[in-house]
Parts: C-alpha cells; structure tokens; sequence
C-alpha cells in the first residue's frame, strides 16, 4: 500500500509518493515557506495528519514522525546534521513520546542559516530534511528532503538540487567512498529551468526509473549506474565520464556518450545502449565474460545507436567472472560493440599492444582475433537486442601452437601480438 508525504501552507501543496522499491525519495528543491503564524506546514503521512513546523520555531513530532533530537526526551532540542551523517536508530536519538516541540534558536540551529534535520517516517523510514529556522519574523523554509523507504539507513545530502542560475539547475549526486544508494526518484526540468546531473563523490549512485532532464549528465568521480527498464536513464543531453570515473550499468542513454575515464557495459553480465559514442585518449573500455555459463555464453554488449570514435590509446580489460576461468571453444565469437553509424578506425590497445583489425591476442586461458566491422553479431548478441549496423568482435581460435594452420582464418597480415 501506498503511502503520501504532503507538505502544505495552505497555498501550497508538495506531494510524494512512497513506492515499493528500495530507493532513495528525492523531492527536488521546494523553498516551501514556513509561516511565521504558528499554523505551520502541515504533514500528511498514511492518512495521518500533523503539524510539525510552527513559524519556524518548533518542530513537533508524533508517531508517524520522529525528529531526531539531542535525547529522547519530547522537548530535547531537534539536532542540527552535518552533510554526510547517517540516520537511523543505531546511533541517533528519536523522541520516544508524541506532541512534544522545541525551539530551535540558541539550541542547535542558527537562524536564517540552513540546517539539515533527521527523521524517523511511519516508525520503519529515515529521512532527511534541509530547511531555514528563524525567530518567528518570516523567511523560514523546507529547502527539501529525502528518504529512502526500505528501511535502512541514509546519508544526509547525498543527493541535492541547486538554486537556479540564470535558466540552469544542477542535482548532485553524492555517495562518498563505500557508499551507494539508488535513485528511486525521476528527475525532470522544473520551475521552467534546465536541469543537468553531476555525480560527484568516490561510491555509487544508480539510476533506475526514466528521467527526463534535458542538461547534460557528468559523471565526475565514482561510478554511475544506469539501469533503468524504460526511457532514457539519463535524460537527452550529452554524457561525460571524466578521467577515473565509471559509467555502466543495463539500461539505455539516449544522449551521446564522451569517454576520458571507464565505460563497463553491464552490472555483472549485461547490455548498455548509448547514443554515438566516443573514446578519448587513456580511457577505458571494461568487457566482462563469464566462462562458467559454458556452453552458453555469457559476455557483455555495448550498443550504440549512431557514431563510434576511438581516439588515442583506449584500453580494452577483459575480465572473466568465473572463479576457475575455463577457455571458450575455438570460433567462439563475442561481440564488444554494436553501433549503427560508422566507425573512425581507431583501435583497442591491450597491455599496451595496439590491436589493430584482425589482431591476434592471447588473455587469459584464451586466445583471440579482434575484428571492428562485421556485419553480425557474436553468440552473447540475443536476438532482441539487434540494431543492425556494425559489430567489433572477438573469435577464439586454437591455441598458439596450432595457429598457423588458421591462415585462412586469421588473414595473411595477422600475427599473435606479444607483450612489448
């Protein structure tokens, strides 16, 4: 059963919705006045109505929401977090009885300056809420809020929208190193202002539902997740992935893709579709096989809908997920890429070898020839997923022993690459 959040000042109304999954509920920013009479902000929560804000001064709290306080006591003062403080009942204290209030200046919370309160939602949910608490004379505000309705625990700030700047507004993504959180909220254009996604911070964020956002999308540090089932998971503006980041994931980006760090197709084993996609100079493409799926084949794909550049030195990493990897049978062929528009002739390197087309590599247990423009696809190329157009691919071929008596197969200018 659903439940609502509902923020009102009577002129104003912000309602949430609590969906099934294990998400992280983001409200984007609201600047929703707190009144300076003491009617408040009313909060409606599972059908249940009350009224914790007064004039910017006392907060109150009852069984369907439980500040996070300096003890458990109704009247202990609410506390002021700091950005990056986990909330649940391990280590904070919520008010263990209900219709107490506080007030909040010359306690925890400076007036006209933002602070981040914690809560407790429904007596199973944890949240977070950035607002501006004044003496009662105007200019108090929710900022915004989320909360991540499993049950576990969240971070404070961890993900947060920006004033606008002209027409422009930005979310930031936040988890710190060994974090991770998902993002069950869509991100949309709002207020008639552009907004663009900027994943900042060393954990990770995954991208689940449709967004719509019409800027573009940086994936600055850590790794971001794109795995959403419909749409594009990251709006229609272009995609960067800078220098030591990540960009994966299952689900699809309409919007091209620019690459100075990582790009690994997949969760484990999967596909990712971008737009037209490029790769510059020292990045990096991670492909993932799983040999213990054998005799099926289990390989990752990227699909690109549009252009293929690979500029410079682009490094390719083939990691075999199988605890003991087995070799795949000779003529076994995997498909890194699928694209449907042309290709720039640039190639893979891998350590520190150029592969050029119809190289010939040993990794691993295996020994493979590379080709970029094949007209179908490997056996981890399911047939749902054709978008036609070009393949670059991998064949297993015998061992190096016996690899002469491939010519035919390997071409006359081939020869079994050896570490520099």
């Amino acid at each position: 059963m659903q439940s609502k959040i509902r923020y009102s000042t009577g002129i104003v109304a912000v309602a949430l919705m609590l969906p099934a999954a294990a998400d992280v509920i983001y409200s984007n920013l609201q600047n929703t006045a707190i009144p300076t009479t003491y009617t408040g902000v009313t909060v409606v929560v599972a059908g249940g109505t009350i009224n914790p804000f007064f004039g910017g001064v006392g907060v109150a709290n009852n069984d369907l929401f439980q500040p996070v306080r300096v003890g458990t006591g109704d009247l202990d003062a609410i506390r002021n977090l700091a950005v990056g403080t986990a909330i649940d009942a391990s280590s904070l204290s919520f008010s263990t009885g209900y219709g107490g209030s506080v007030s909040h200046l010359g306690s925890t919370f400076t007036a006209g300056t933002e602070g981040y309160l914690g809560f407790q939602l429904n007596g199973t949910d944890y949240g977070w809420m950035r607002v501006v608490f004044t003496n009662n004379t105007g200019g108090a505000v929710i900022k915004d809020w989320a909360y991540d309705n499993s049950g576990a625990a969240i971070v404070v700030g961890r993900v947060e929208q920006s004033a606008a700047v002209g027409s422009a507004q930005t979310v930031t993504l936040s988890p710190a190193t060994g974090e991770s959180f998902t993002l069950g909220s869509a991100i949309s254009d709002t207020g008639g202002n552009t907004n663009s996604v900027v994943k900042t911070g060393g954990g990770t964020t995954t991208l689940t539902l449709a967004n719509s956002y019409t800027g573009t999308t940086t994936v600055s540090v850590g790794k971001l997740l794109v795995n959403n089932s419909s749409g594009s998971g990251t709006g229609s503006g272009t995609v960067s992935v800078a220098s030591g980041a990540i960009l994966g994931g299952t689900g699809s980006i309409s919007g091209a893709v620019n690459v100075l760090g990582t790009l690994a197709p997949g969760a484990s084993i999967e596909t990712l579709a971008t737009g037209a996609l490029s790769f510059g100079n020292l990045s990096t493409f991670a492909y993932e096989v799983n040999s213990s799926a054998l005799p099926a084949v289990a390989a990752d794909l990227q699909k690109v809908t549009g252009n293929l550049s690979l500029t410079g030195e682009v490094d390719l990493t083939l990691t075999d997920l199988a605890g003991s990897p087995t070799p795949f049978a000779p003529y076994t062929t995997l498909s890194l890429i699928n694209y449907t528009g042309t290709w720039n002739g640039g190639f893979f390197t891998y350590a520190g070898n150029e592969l050029t087309n119809n190289e010939v590599f040993t990794a691993g247990p295996n020994t493979w020839k590379i080709t970029y423009g094949d007209t179908s696809g490997g056996l981890n190329f399911a047939g749902e997923d054709a978008i036609g157009g070009s393949f670059i691919n991998l064949t297993a071929i015998p061992e190096p022993g016996s690899w002469l008596a491939l010519g035919c197969l390997i071409g006359s200018g081939a020869f079994l690459r050896r570490r520099k």
